[in-house]
């Protein structure tokens, strides 16, 4: 099993599409629904972690980072294989240009 580390940036994206989904779109059903598909990719990351694809960026690849898609939105997220822990940087809506804020 790999150890899951989500940075501070990450949390907060995550609180933001919830709290967005809730208090402007008023779908607090979309905002569970992400949540436990969230909680479900996290699962998988602790078992395998490279069950998902490395992103297509040419620097993105070349840092080794991969993305989760989840439903509308994209998990970013390293490997690191000696210390056995999967390193959650950001959580982007999918059509968000999220290289910037890499």
């Amino acid at each position: 099993m790999y150890k899951l580390l989500i940075s501070e940036a990450a949390q907060q994206d995550l609180a933001n599409i919830l709290a967005y989904l809730v208090e402007q779109l008023a779908a607090p059903q979309a905002a569970k629904d992400l949540l436990g598909e969230t909680l479900k990719c996290y699962e998988r990351l602790q078992s395998n972690p490279f069950i998902y694809e490395t992103c297509n960026d040419i620097y993105l690849r070349a840092e080794k980072y991969h993305r989760a898609l989840i439903n509308n939105y994209v998990l970013i997220y390293k490997v690191n294989e000696k210390k056995h822990t999967v390193n959650i940087h950001r959580f982007f809506y999918g059509k968000q240009d999220f290289l910037k804020l890499i």
